[in-house]
């Protein structure tokens, strides 16, 4: 090829082109590969940029956002170590209260655990329960292989001589991980 020609041949539909295009204007093929105007190596770039800055950002939310651990399969790991049941008089309201220890035994920290006290009369008739709503009651953190004092209240059902025995449950939990 003469170096003075005006003229060159596309490599990409071998037509006749002048030296000075960037682009066939036959077949809008690019003559110059590398050239940051050529679209295809702004688009690249624009991929590689993008993959740079959202990569991060879609593992930031996705450790916010993303699956959390359910608590119905852990349910045994968090137990009742202690408690005890008592009433008390607000204004003319009896109130009952428990109040007690929780123990996480598993590998996964808990938070808004949320506990229930069913109550049984003498014959073990239950006759009421108190059970504990995220509102009411907030729970520190269990942290794995931790224990965490726990107390729910609410108004009696009957007169303080029914109320013979309880029980204690714990009914809920949240991924202490799980974002909010």
């Amino acid at each position: 090829m003469n170096e003075n020609a005006e003229t060159k041949i596309c490599p990409h539909c071998a037509e006749t082109i002048n030296v000075a295009a960037k682009v066939c204007p036959y077949c809008r093929y690019w003559q110059k590969r590398w050239s940051l105007q050529n679209p295809y190596v702004n688009l690249v770039f624009a991929i590689v940029m993008f993959v740079t800055i959202i990569s991060p950002l879609a593992i930031v939310f996705d450790k916010m956002l993303g699956p959390k651990e359910q608590f119905a399969t852990y349910r045994d790991d968090i137990s009742v170590v202690s408690s005890q049941f008592s009433h008390r008089f607000a204004d003319s309201n009896l109130l009952n209260t428990v109040v007690g220890t929780l123990t996480n035994r598993g590998e996964v920290s808990w938070k808004d655990v949320g506990v229930e006290a069913q109550v049984y009369d003498k014959s073990g008739k239950q006759i009421d329960a108190i059970t504990a709503t995220a509102d009411d009651y907030r729970a520190a953190v269990i942290l794995p292989h931790g224990e965490v004092a726990f107390k729910i209240e609410g108004k009696a059902a009957r007169h303080e001589a029914d109320y013979e025995s309880y029980k204690v449950f714990v009914r809920w939990a949240k991924d202490a991980n799980a974002w909010p």
